[in-house]
This record gives structure tokens, sequence and C-alpha cells, in this order.
């Protein structure tokens, strides 16, 4: 490939240099877990220990760890609407909202495929709504959220009324546990979350 340079007053070797360190710092810059669009690091990842109550946000090879609270009855995983279950196994943020009643929210992508397929066999959901579901995951998109397993299942802060949160945070403050299923932090933590994270992360819920 033949390289022509514009004549200017910079002396050729010192062109020549300046674009090779162009081409490396860009080499470097896009394989390193970059999105030029999005300017965020792709290599992301949330798992919560529900036994522990902790988040950890893994990115960029660092890991970050928040207390969170669970839903009101969170030993084992979550199978019906209001069973107050969190749900375990793996998921991907699906749904992102600042607007919420809880502050911000990061909606999680239940129920999942495993999730659809073992309320089939045991006869809860039809297999249209199990294929709606499998089909959603596999699209990466929200699932149906008005199902007998329940929806609307995410990680969000506090209550956004200033009366309600006062009260929750005093009767419940973390880790105890206070919400329908989903996972709490501070309203100043699910802000560093949420910034942090986009559409499609995977989230890995552990027992």
């Amino acid at each position: 490939m033949l390289l022509i340079l514009p004549s200017c007053t910079v002396p050729c070797s010192k062109m020549l240099l300046v674009l090779f360190i162009g081409m490396i710092a860009s080499t470097f810059w896009f394989s390193s877990g970059y999105s030029e669009a999005a300017g965020q690091a792709t290599d992301c990842k949330i798992v919560i220990f529900k036994e522990q109550r902790i988040l950890e946000l893994h990115q960029n090879g660092r890991i970050q760890q928040y207390r969170v609270c669970l839903g009101l009855n969170p030993t084992g995983p979550k199978q019906l609407t209001g069973d107050k279950k969190t749900p375990e196994g793996e998921y991907f943020i699906c749904y992102k909202s600042a607007e919420s009643n809880f502050h911000r929210f990061l909606g999680i992508s239940y129920p999942g495929v495993d999730d659809a397929k073992s309320a089939f066999e045991k006869g809860i959901i039809s297999l249209s709504k199990r294929d709606e579901i499998v089909t959603n995951s596999k699209e990466r998109k929200a699932p149906p959220w008005n199902t007998e397993l329940g929806g609307w299942v995410g990680i969000h802060g506090y209550p956004s009324d200033e009366y309600k949160r006062r009260w929750v945070a005093l009767f419940h403050p973390k880790p105890d546990d206070w919400t329908d299923g989903c996972i709490a932090l501070w309203n100043f933590e699910i802000e560093q979350l949420f910034s942090r994270v986009s559409l499609g992360t995977p989230v890995v819920i552990l027992p």
C-alpha cells in the first residue's frame, strides 16, 4: 500500500512516528473491551450472592461490591408471582428506567429460559407462554412480566417518595430484606450501578 504524506513543515520521520503511535493506540483501545459507540467497557457482569447479601459488579478486571436487600421470602428461587422470592439463575439487564418509584430501576430478564421450561413441565404456564419467554430471551428482549411466574424483578434503590423512604430505611436498614423479590441498594449506589451497566449486561444470581 502506497502512503502519500501531505507536504508540511513536520519532518517525514516525525510524521511517520506519529502515525505509527496512533495505529498502536487505536489497536490497544478497541481490543481492550471498549465500545466506540457507547464509550463504555463491554466487559461487564453483575453477580449476586443471595446468602451473603452481596452484589458484585465485575468490570474491566475490577470488582466492586455492594450490600443489598432481597425479597421478604429470600430462600429458594422465585417461582410464582407474589411469592416474594428473589430469582436464582442466569439473566441479563433487559430494561432501564431513571423514573422509578424506587429511584432507579434495572430490570432483570426473569422469568428466564430455565424458569419457563420448569414451569411448563409443572403445568404452571402454557406452551405458548413458555415459547414466548424462550424466544424473548434468545432475542435479548424483556420477557412477558404478566405470567403466573411474576415479573418486574430488578435492581433498584429505596422508595422515591421521601416519606416512604424514611420509614423503609428506618425499619429495614441494609441488609434487612424488604422487597417483593427485587434487589435493593441505597439510592446513591443504584445511581453508580445504573450509570455503569447497559442493556444486555449479564446478571448471575446465586443462592
